[in-house]
């Protein structure tokens, strides 16, 4: 395949509740640095250049985050590959505004759908399984979803039921989106796999799937392919436009979905228990979160610590803890409990007193 076909599009608006307080409104986790001395956004950016030109990748997000933005990748792209929509309204409509974007540039254009926030190993296998999908989408007129073999029955993931199990290539049966455990454990032993969130297809291809599976949808990306993709055009489309992310929308509803089993080593890293599993850890299993940490343990293991240099934290007689201390937030809780940081975020939006501890300004 040309490289002058290939284009990425990193989708870099969500807002990350299930790391708080780490991560808030103003400042998620893409911009985080965890796992390394890169944002990931960063370090996505990094992996998409490996096998795409630089000028065919696009960043969306929302204009509230365009000066953090900036600041991490404006010297490394072009001002024109930065989209930034004026409201929150799912993943369908970033994509869709973006494939606007490329299809004035490249009606031919295979094009390859990325979250901004995940943390991934092994990037030469990565590339081959990005090559791979590449292929499959252009030959053989398929949209490509990369599936992640499961280690465990997590339920913060969404699951990918194969028809055939344990095949290099299979057609999509079924999404499930974050299964209880019991639905989760199921789902593994019938094949399924975790839902990456990335996508490979043709322009063409996904354009028909929406013509045929969401006419409104494609009402809207008509109207926007159509227009100067000024401010005020985009606006209007986002004012009108259903509150869908793509596996609704499309993949739980199209025919055309394939999955490839990864190669590679993938984690959302969306809770604390998922960065305790992938921190580097002391001989009690305890992890920190950053070096300036500082934190004293007896009888204590398993847990993960975040604090600063101007304060010691003190464990004493507790396990698979993670306590995360940030200038104007603290959170303690149970390790295997983490995911549910997002009920507290439920409950703190909705409280007077306490939401501005998460909506804060960018």
């Amino acid at each position: 395949m040309a490289k002058s076909n290939q284009y990425v599009v990193i989708l870099c608006g969500g807002s990350g509740p299930r790391l708080w307080p780490l991560s808030h409104a103003g400042n998620p986790k893409q911009f985080l640095k965890i796992l390394g001395k890169k944002t990931l956004l960063e370090q996505t950016f990094s992996r998409c250049q490996k096998f795409c030109p630089g000028k065919n990748i696009f960043i969306v997000s929302n204009q509230k985050y365009q000066a953090k933005i900036d600041k991490i990748l404006g010297k490394k792209l072009p001002p024109q590959n930065f989209i930034y929509e004026p409201e929150k309204k799912n993943t369908t409509m970033a994509i869709l505004l973006a494939l606007a974007h490329i299809q004035k540039l490249n009606p031919d254009a295979v094009v390859t759908t990325t979250p901004a926030d995940h943390y991934i190993k092994k990037i030469i296998s990565f590339r081959k399984d990005i090559a791979n999908s590449q292929k499959l989408a252009q030959n053989h007129h398929r949209i490509i979803t990369i599936g992640i073999k499961p280690a465990f029955a997590n339920t913060s993931y969404g699951y990918i039921l194969p028809r055939q199990k344990n095949q290099p290539l299979s057609n999509v049966s079924l999404f499930v989106e974050k299964p209880d455990k019991d639905t989760a454990q199921n789902l593994i032993k019938k094949g399924a796999l975790w839902n990456s969130g990335i996508y490979t297809f043709t322009l063409t291809d996904i354009v028909n799937e929406v013509e045929k599976l969401q006419p409104e949808y494609f009402r809207l990306y008509q109207q926007l392919v159509n227009s100067q993709l000024d401010k005020k055009t985009i606006a209007k489309v986002y004012a009108k436009s259903p509150d869908l992310a793509i596996d609704r929308a499309v993949s739980e509803k199209s025919d055309q979905i394939y999955v490839i089993p990864a190669s590679f080593d993938w984690s959302d890293i969306g809770e604390w228990k998922s960065i305790h599993q992938r921190s580097d850890k002391d001989s009690d299993n305890n992890a920190v979160l950053n070096s300036q940490t500082n934190y004293l343990a007896h009888n204590s293991t398993n847990c993960l610590i975040n604090g600063s240099k101007n304060k010691l934290i003190g464990l004493v007689g507790v396990s698979n803890l993670a306590v995360i201390d940030t200038d104007d937030g603290l959170l303690i809780c149970h390790l295997d409990d983490s995911y549910h940081v997002r009920d507290l975020i439920g409950k703190m939006v909705k409280n007077k007193k306490y939401k501005s501890f998460f909506l804060k300004k960018p």
